[in-house]
């Protein structure tokens, strides 16, 4: 009888590793088989935009690599929700998916009534693309050249002084936002059109700060027409490391980068995103592209796995929606 019951006992275990192995053939098969056809990554804003850049400037290695071209489809329209949109709804066979920017992404559910899409439930997260910092930068009549002191004279001003941004919700915009609660200030915020204008108006004195990035500030930084006092993210900017971080002088866990990075429709095989994974860092890891990335104000992002981006995201979602919420900016 004993071993009559060790038999049964192999033969259900031998049934139940089948029966997984079944499982997985599908995930296996499907990696196997795709792409067989091209691949559509919607880049939800318009031709010329930096994230339209980077599609173009990664598309053609990834597409080399897989066997397929990699079409990018601009789909702009409500801040990138319009793009998010269609590929939240589109079908989940890794033929269809979303070039996506922090912010603007993940922070859609708190600035927006019906953005129309959720970013954690609706989306399988493929990779993490480039990242970028925002620089802290004031009028040269401003009489700071640390963080500490334009703190203290704002403090000693509450109310007087103007920063600019070109969007409620903009990485400048939040970046600001998060300063303001950390720091305990009170600034004036004027809303522009665009980076470049909102940029001409801090040289010209019309406003006193900025949170910008290398690309707006760079030209203008080597002029001396600005003067930069901090980075936004906890380690120093690759292309101006002498700039010190706003974590590092005295305000400890100040951490704002704006990303790209590369999302599925929810339910699209693991295995597929595992492939889309290594195929797109692995053109983003080339001494071509990262040189390019560099040039553009970007640095490449390293991301280890799907589910390490993941939780990127999932971070983000929450981090944002409670500063969003904490500085009563209401959703449009």
């Amino acid at each position: 009888m004993r071993r009559f019951v060790r038999d049964v006992g192999v033969t259900i275990l031998s049934a139940g590793v089948a029966t997984a192995a079944l499982a997985l053939a599908p995930n296996d098969a499907a990696a196997q088989a795709w792409p067989t056809k091209p691949v559509h990554w919607v880049v939800p804003f318009t031709p010329g935009a930096l994230t339209d850049v980077v599609a173009r400037l990664v598309s053609d290695k990834v597409g080399t690599r897989l066997g397929q071209p990699i079409i990018v489809d601009n789909k702009p329209g409500a801040g990138g929700d319009v793009g998010a949109r269609l590929v939240a709804k589109a079908p989940a066979d890794g033929y269809t998916l979303l070039l996506a920017n922090h912010p603007g992404f993940t922070t859609a559910p708190a600035l927006s009534k019906d953005p129309g899409f959720d970013p954690v439930r609706e989306f399988a997260p493929v990779t993490g693309m480039v990242k970028f910092a925002m620089l802290l930068a004031v009028h040269p009549s401003v009489p700071a050249t640390t963080v500490q002191e334009f703190i203290a004279y704002a403090k000693s001003r509450p109310g007087q002084l103007n920063y600019a941004s070109p969007g409620v919700g903009m990485p400048h915009n939040l970046a600001m936002v998060l300063l303001k609660q950390t720091a305990g200030i009170d600034l004036v915020h004027i809303l522009y059109k665009g980076g470049a204008m909102a940029t001409q108006d801090l040289i010209g004195g019309r406003v006193q700060a900025m949170f910008g990035s290398w690309v707006i500030f760079g030209s203008h930084i080597q002029a001396g027409k600005l003067k930069v006092i901090g980075a936004s993210t906890a380690s120093r900017l690759a292309q101006a490391p002498q700039i010190p971080t706003i974590s590092e002088q005295g305000y400890a866990g100040f951490d704002v980068m704006s990303w790209m990075g590369m999302l599925a429709p929810a339910g699209t095989p693991p295995a597929v995103v595992a492939k889309l994974h290594e195929e797109i860092q692995a053109a983003l890891s080339t001494p071509e592209v990262k040189e390019s990335v560099l040039k553009l104000g970007l640095e490449s992002m390293p991301t280890a796995s799907p589910a390490a981006f993941a939780e990127v995201v999932k971070a983000d979602v929450a981090k944002w929606g409670k500063i969003i919420r904490g500085a009563k900016i209401k959703p449009e």
